[in-house]
């Protein structure tokens, strides 16, 4: 059980961290969706790049004529990671690599100030595991494992979220799905954070839990949603993640993919390329890195 919910936390990773901050919603009061797009292009080759979230609760709106169209022309899905067996198996090694062997004499509790404590004692009340089950787990997998049992909670759900929805439209249209990179290799770099990145991410987590009535309109993702990045571009800052969070979860993995979109653009085609929304936002956002590395980025939408 502790190994199945970890994987289901895991394979969350990417956008769960670098979306906006998700919370029950629905599509009333909800006016028509305009999420941010941008494109690189050249003579025979376009992208464009998608900022996503993960988890989104039944009936909310996003998809924006302009985002339809795209999706209906893009010979080409790429995404942080692909769900599939391979993918899963992957990630589920590197998972055993981290649970095990299990570290008793640090129970989750005492990994937080005493000033959180109570927060976190909270946080595992609403979840339907002790606190054991998290005395078992990396801190920062813990971090993870209650983000995911608190949007569950608050009827958010993975099969509505922007990737699921993406992938199936393609494997639909029987076109090809690509992943930008290997979700294990950012599962043990974040396993490599020190015991203080850790601590802060799961502080952060529970700060956030705290501060979202449950099952109240979601102003974050209607952003979001409607195209307003001002938000994600405060929030996706080195002060408000951490030094060494923010260098492992979008720093390295930005460098490397505006390294991935540099050399597809050698290749003719159109491509979506749709990763976790906080990628394009920020002083060190895809669209800054492209831009400084001599390719032009235009907002589309």
């Amino acid at each position: 059980m502790r190994k199945r919910m970890a994987l289901r936390a895991i394979l969350a990773l990417p956008a769960l961290l670098l979306a906006p901050a998700s919370e029950a919603a629905t599509s009333a009061r909800q006016s028509d969706p305009h999420p941010a797009i941008w494109k690189i292009s050249d003579a025979d080759t376009t992208i464009y790049l998608f900022g996503t979230t993960h988890a989104l609760p039944k009936g909310f709106r996003w998809q924006s004529p302009a985002l339809k169209q795209i999706v209906a022309q893009a010979e080409e899905l790429v995404l942080e990671t692909v769900d599939s067996p391979a993918a899963e198996k992957s990630t589920e090694g590197a998972v055993d690599d981290t649970i095990n062997p299990v570290v008793p004499d640090r129970p989750i509790v005492a990994r937080v100030a005493p000033e959180k404590q109570v927060l976190l004692k909270r946080a595992i009340a609403r979840t339907d595991f002790p606190e054991q089950f998290y005395d078992a787990m990396p801190t920062w997998m813990a971090s993870l494992v209650l983000a995911v049992e608190d949007m569950s909670k608050d009827g958010l759900s993975h099969d509505n979220g922007v990737e699921a929805v993406l992938q199936k439209a393609f494997v639909r249209a029987g076109r090809p799905i690509l992943a930008v990179e290997d979700g294990s290799a950012v599962l043990r770099q974040m396993h490599a954070l020190s015991e203080d990145a850790q601590r802060k991410m799961l502080e952060d987590t529970l700060e956030d839990m705290d501060a979202t009535e449950p099952n109240t309109p979601n102003e974050s993702d209607r952003a979001w949603a409607s195209g307003d990045v001002s938000q994600l571009d405060a929030d996706f800052t080195q002060e408000k993640l951490g030094a060494e969070l923010y260098n492992v979860l979008v720093r390295q993995r930005n460098i490397a993919w505006t390294g991935w979109l540099t050399n597809r653009m050698a290749k003719p085609g159109t491509v979506l390329f749709a990763v976790g929304a906080g990628h394009l936002a920020g002083p060190d956002s895809l669209q800054h890195l492209l831009s400084g590395s001599g390719i032009a980025v235009s907002r589309v939408d």
